[in-house]
């Protein structure tokens, strides 16, 4: 069940939802942080899921730090640790819940989670993202989004987020096969030298064995003897 699911349950707003399953666990896809498995699947799949209208799983159990006291920014109650993201998305693009219909209770749960999905982003190197945390930020942007947050600076940075990650995806790639060719061309150049090696010493056992070529081995003890005329 996420967030939108629930919007008819809402908690008061100091109150954080307790939560049954989070996104991790619904949305599995066994990568971790600095290992690319895409189990055989194009890579670039995941710029297709970005764009699909999938069924939202985040919650807020999949973000630390939202638990505690509230703190008042604006019409909203956001936790402590969102004020630094809080703060610098509102200096940059204003209030982006303003357009948003939504009675407050909801749009506050959404905007706490969009901005937890933002300060996640601005936590991590490439290196520590994964599928499942660009697809966890994917629900939490387009939830934003679904009821009319001015958020589409966010999705548009996720993209860019997602082409570096296929990026450093396929430089691994890269850098394995380039390993790879490194491996046999020194293997390759092994080969060579032993190959040299053999012919020098095994020259003169090699002259012999054409001296034998397509003789039986006694031949040769006997000279040719000449054509006799009747």
């Amino acid at each position: 069940m996420n967030v939108l699911q629930n919007l008819q349950e809402m908690v008061p707003v100091n109150v954080v939802p307790t939560v049954t399953n989070d996104y991790m666990s619904q949305n599995q896809t066994n990568s971790q942080p600095g290992e690319f498995n895409n189990g055989g699947a194009d890579v670039t799949d995941i710029l297709i899921k970005l764009e699909a209208d999938d069924e939202s799983k985040v919650n807020f159990s999949d973000f630390a730090g939202l638990d505690g006291e509230r703190i008042t920014l604006g019409r909203y109650s956001f936790p402590h640790s969102l004020r630094p993201i809080v703060t610098k998305i509102v200096y940059a693009y204003g209030d982006v819940s303003t357009s948003s219909k939504m009675n407050q209770n909801i749009v506050e749960t959404v905007y706490i989670i969009f901005c937890a999905s933002i300060k996640e982003m601005s936590d991590l190197r490439l290196e520590q993202v994964t599928e499942d945390r660009i697809l966890k930020w994917r629900d939490a942007i387009k939830d934003a989004l679904r009821i009319n947050f001015k958020v589409d600076f966010a999705m548009k940075h996720l993209k860019k987020i997602a082409s570096a990650y296929i990026g450093l995806i396929e430089r691994q790639k890269l850098n394995n096969v380039a390993s790879r060719i490194s491996d046999l061309e020194t293997e390759l150049s092994a080969e060579k030298q032993k190959h040299a090696k053999i012919c020098e010493r095994s020259k003169v056992f090699m002259d012999a064995t054409e001296e034998f070529n397509s003789k039986p081995v006694g031949s040769v003890m006997f000279p040719t003897l000449p054509t006799l005329k009747c």
